[in-house]
């Protein structure tokens, strides 16, 4: 057997295909082979390769809130899905399987644990979705993004180390100037037009109460160019920059007094590395939502308020901003976080990784 090879699964979205991207590329300074096995369609069939890693696809699909004949095709899928997969962990012999959710991840770990091969899960959120509570069952150990998760899964296969980032998130402390009045505006890697349109309608009397604020605004593409048109003149001028994406984050989080944007798992996770404080918008979505489940989690520890969409949105992240942005307020906010730090998450799987090939 290859003592030094993971197969990594899962992915669907970024929340699900960064933090095992982060992985992998710690894995591979390790020395390990990487193999990546995702769907056609997911974010993953683009990162993946373009990262470098050998990349498989394997049909599988959703059964929650799907129609009768949508889960039965799920189902034919699924089975002809742990075929391969047998003959495909068969065929590679990897030490370990690491599965970091989404339907697709299923199939593979499901074969993994068929063949005997160690099995990890990796939880983003605070709340946990259907094809990782019933893969928990089957685990060897789940690495939680956040403790709260742990209440889904056996609690002794569970270990509290945090979502995995970039390196470059734990190379350095990061010093929190609540004074800087800089405020970051994120919407998500599509960005968000109510988002958008309540920041608009409010900064004009936010540039009055801070004479000092500075603002940089990642608009999304589809409403980049309606925001910069918006945006020319007074009060916008020297004092507001939007860009649709922001490709180095970590440098603009250094200059945040406070964030406004949404509470995936990653962008709450880097919060919580960077210690700044935040205004979270949670994207609005019907049954479970991690989204809400994340922010309400960083709220209670106060180091963010939570303004949720809905009749008067725009008023009520307006007050809530001017409310908040002061030295004072702001420096009690980013102390909130302490309690929620578990250290170098990548370092913390990895090692787990290197013990089941040690041993």
């Amino acid at each position: 057997m290859n003592t030094k090879k993971i197969v990594i699964t899962g992915g669907g979205t970024g929340g699900h295909v960064f933090p095992a991207l982060s992985i992998a590329q710690e894995m591979k300074a390790r020395g390990w082979e990487i193999r990546y096995v995702g769907t056609a369609h997911g974010m993953e069939a683009k990162l993946v390769p373009e990262a470098g890693f050998p990349f498989f696809t394997v049909k599988t699909g959703a059964v929650k809130d799907q129609s009768l004949k949508k889960v039965c095709l799920t189902f034919w899928h699924l089975f002809w899905g742990i075929l391969w997969s047998i003959r495909f962990l068969h065929q590679e012999k990897p030490t370990a399987v690491l599965g970091v959710g989404g339907y697709v991840s299923v199939p593979v770990c499901l074969a993994a644990f068929i063949l005997r091969i160690p099995l990890f899960l990796q939880e983003q959120n605070s709340s946990v979705g259907i094809a990782n509570r019933f893969l928990g069952r089957l685990a060897k150990n789940i690495f939680l993004g956040f403790p709260q998760a742990a209440s889904y899964f056996n609690s002794k296969k569970c270990i509290n180390t945090g979502n995995p980032l970039r390196p470059i998130f734990y190379q350095q402390p990061f010093h929190y100037d609540a004074n800087s009045q800089y405020l970051l505006i994120l919407g998500g890697s599509q960005g968000s037009k109510a988002i958008n349109d309540a920041i608009l309608d409010f900064l004009p009397r936010f540039f009055t109460k801070f004479k000092k604020a500075q603002v940089f605004h990642q608009t999304g593409q589809r409403d980049f160019d309606s925001v910069k048109q918006r945006t020319t003149g007074e009060p916008f001028q020297d004092r507001y920059c939007c860009a649709p994406f922001v490709s180095d984050i970590p440098a603009l989080y250094q200059k945040a007094s406070l964030v406004i944007g949404r509470s995936g798992a990653l962008t709450v996770s880097e919060l919580i590395q960077m210690g700044r404080p935040a205004i979270f918008v949670p994207y609005p979505r019907q049954g479970q939502n991690d989204q809400i489940t994340n922010a309400y989690l960083i709220s209670s520890h106060g180091a963010a308020q939570v303004v949720e969409q809905g009749a008067g949105f725009s008023d009520r992240l307006e007050k809530t901003t001017l409310e908040i942005f002061e030295p004072s307020v702001l420096e009690r906010m980013a102390q909130g976080y302490s309690a929620l730090r578990f250290g170098n998450a990548l370092k913390m799987i990895a090692d787990q990784m290197e013990s089941i090939a040690k041993s």
